[in-house]
């Protein structure tokens, strides 16, 4: 108990004390990821630890309510972390770019990414997918009858992340169009998928205001229609 009274007495010490705190600890599971795993990815897992506690803390410090010299000293603290995180974040994305990755690595990858990364994006592509399909269809004679009132703006919206979910399905289906090509395909995959998230997002904000509980019905059922698909499919694989 006495440590973490030492750990309370020191983070309200003054205003900046606890980014100090958090700062240093960044610092310390920074070092220790990055000493732990000997390889690139290594280094990369430190880069994001790194740049996360940076971002961490620099909101930290943004949520204070300062004046005067103490608003002054925000700055240099939070100019002390960006160039010191900051810089270790980019001189440990700069060594393993540099370095590339061993052949152990790049297999090790290359399997990550065909056993498990392209399932993943596939069954999260078929969800997407479905889901703004069906409140598409659903929301378009809405639409047009207005009643409710839906946005056009909401429905090109769900039109655009179907589009790019069945663009995703369509190549995360065939591993092969990826071949020579997993990590970066694998990584516009992801890109892809993280983008067309917030628009869906944006879009069922809309329809949130209409009726709240049919689309988190509509979403529920469609995640436990696809989570009986792929149960299903394992019992029948493990028969075979």
């Amino acid at each position: 108990m006495w440590l973490l009274d030492g750990f309370a007495w020191l983070y309200n010490l003054n205003r900046f004390t606890g980014a100090l705190l958090m700062w240093f600890v960044v610092l310390v599971l920074t070092a220790a990821v990055t000493m732990n795993v000997q390889s690139n990815r290594g280094k990369l897992w430190g880069f994001m630890v790194s740049c996360a506690g940076a971002v961490f803390i620099l909101v930290y410090l943004e949520s204070l309510k300062l004046i005067g010299a103490d608003n002054a000293i925000k700055g240099v603290v939070s100019n002390f972390v960006v160039m010191t995180l900051g810089g270790l974040g980019s001189g440990l994305l700069a060594v393993a770019i540099s370095q590339g990755p061993s052949n152990d690595e790049d297999e090790q990858a290359r399997g990550f990414i065909r056993n498990r990364l392209l399932d993943a994006l596939e069954y999260a592509f078929v969800f997407v997918g479905i889901c703004s399909f069906t409140v598409f269809a659903i929301g378009l004679p809405l639409s047009l009858l207005e009643w409710p009132p839906v946005a056009e703006q909401d429905l090109l919206s769900l039109l655009i992340v179907c589009l790019g979910a069945l663009l995703g399905y369509a190549i995360v289906s065939r591993p092969s169009r990826l071949q020579h090509w997993e990590q970066l395909g694998a990584g516009a995959l992801v890109a892809l998928l993280v983008l067309l998230l917030p628009v869906y997002g944006q879009a069922l904000s809309g329809l949130w205001q209409w009726s709240a509980a049919a689309v988190v019905g509509l979403h529920i059922f469609a995640a436990v229609a696809l989570f009986r698909t792929l149960w299903f499919h394992r019992t029948e694989w493990r028969r075979r």
